[in-house]
């Protein structure tokens, strides 16, 4: 386990401790953590408004340490309190890792009467801490220490045994409780990595499924439509009527000549168009690069620009991209 350092911010550490030993200053209580994710102890808050005041600076996610001045309601004494925080929402790696700290922190806190393990703010109620204050052995008489920490400290001349449930547990069987609650942390967070990748591979794929899927359904049409088109295309076949109407046209000499200059006309018109097609299917863009159109509409000013993919003007005056497989070149 990491070992705990307190001398970064001994001095403050210990001129708050003195603040709150002292019963002539008003100071009751003063709230210690850790600077981020470090082993380094430092002091976070003070206050002079008891317990309940100090509960509001206590974080449900973090490791933490109070050290307060009560009434005894037995005696009518000041005891001294020391409160080991290890919030419900605290890492389980981070409470293994803290684990043997509370017997650093009690050895510069000194003093304390009762020390409490607490999860949450039902457990650092007033009411309860001081029913184990008035319970304790030392409730005989009022705790005052004001000797400085520069020098070698004796043994506190009282009858009292401080109560320390901390140093009833075996050290060697929660050491290896907290290993093996950090291994399972680890395999923990290695599971949900693996669930993580699994979960991203399949919307990869599924993304990919659907990609393929659209370019099929836009790039390829079935052997059935083709052969539907090719149903409903008219075969050319003689026309009897032919020579009657080639017979009255060469007899209106004058209808004839208005007939090519009508046909040079159309020519002229068609060649401005350039390539041209006719719609087989009905396509409707799916998006602004694209053009739509109906069975039987021309599409004219067409470039080839890809095999699957063509370009040019439909029918409403909009140019854009269409599938090539959906329409059949004019001559």
């Amino acid at each position: 386990m990491s070992q705990l350092d307190v001398n970064k911010n001994r001095q403050k550490i210990l001129d708050t401790w003195k603040d709150v030993v002292d019963d002539k200053t008003p100071t009751n209580w003063a709230l210690y953590g850790y600077e981020g994710p470090t082993n380094v102890l430092k002091f976070i808050s003070q206050g002079e408004g008891g317990i309940e005041e100090m509960k509001e600076d206590l974080n449900s996610a973090k490791i933490m340490y109070a050290f307060c001045r009560v009434l005894d309601p037995k005696t009518s004494l000041y005891k001294c309190v020391l409160i080991n925080w290890q919030g419900e929402g605290a890492p389980i790696v981070r409470k293994g890792t803290c684990a043997n700290h509370i017997r650093d922190v009690s050895n510069i806190l000194k003093g304390a009467h009762v020390t409490i393990n607490a999860r949450n703010d039902d457990e650092v109620d007033t009411d309860i801490i001081l029913s184990k204050v008035s319970k304790s052995s030392g409730s005989a008489y009022s705790f005052k220490e004001r000797l400085d920490q520069s020098q070698p400290q004796e043994k506190i001349g009282t009858t009292y045994k401080r109560i320390q449930p901390n140093l009833e547990i075996n050290s060697s069987e929660r050491d290896k409780f907290w290993a093996a609650e950090e291994e399972k942390e680890k395999l923990r967070q290695e599971e949900e990595r693996k669930k993580k990748e699994q979960e991203q591979k399949k919307i990869e794929d599924e993304r990919l499924l659907r990609e393929d899927a659209d370019r099929l359904r836009r790039d390829s049409i079935t052997v059935e439509e083709i052969q539907k088109i090719e149903q409903k295309t008219p075969v050319a076949s003689a026309d009897p009527e032919i020579s009657k109407d080639v017979k009255i046209e060469l007899a209106i000499p004058g209808l004839v000549t208005e007939e090519i200059e009508n046909q040079n006309k159309q020519n002229n018109i068609e060649d401005d168009l350039g390539i041209k097609a006719e719609a087989l299917y009905d396509y409707q863009a799916a998006d602004d690069t694209e053009i739509s159109f109906d069975p039987g509409d021309i599409i004219c000013h067409i470039d080839k620009i890809d095999q699957g993919w063509w370009q040019g003007l439909s029918p409403d005056g909009t140019f854009g991209l269409f599938p090539a497989n959906y329409v059949q070149l004019l001559p």
